[in-house]
């Protein structure tokens, strides 16, 4: 990916990815802990500072069905229908 991101689109990945935690009634906690991932870099991906890590992206999607697809671009076609109804709502 190109060094010069659009601030714009890192909020809104991140906004995506706080969305998704929250679909599955996780704190943030829940989620990096077992991905391996400290809370700053983990803060600083849902805050829109970063952008996140696409290995831990991948072991996301092993643990909860959260996609790259969905985080990244979002499409939530491929997420659980439960998930992505709930995903899809907290982000309109």
């Amino acid at each position: 990916m190109a060094r010069d991101r659009n601030p714009d689109d890192l909020k809104t990945i991140g906004a995506r990815l706080r969305a998704a935690r929250l679909a599955l009634g996780l704190a943030q906690k829940d989620l990096y802990e077992p991905l391996g991932v400290k809370a700053a870099t983990w803060n600083h991906w849902e805050s829109g500072k970063r952008l996140p890590d696409p290995l831990v992206m991948a072991r996301l999607k092993e643990a909860h069905g959260i996609t790259m697809d969905w985080i990244y671009a979002g499409d939530a076609s491929a997420l659980p229908f439960s998930l992505a109804r709930v995903v899809l709502r907290a982000v309109s």
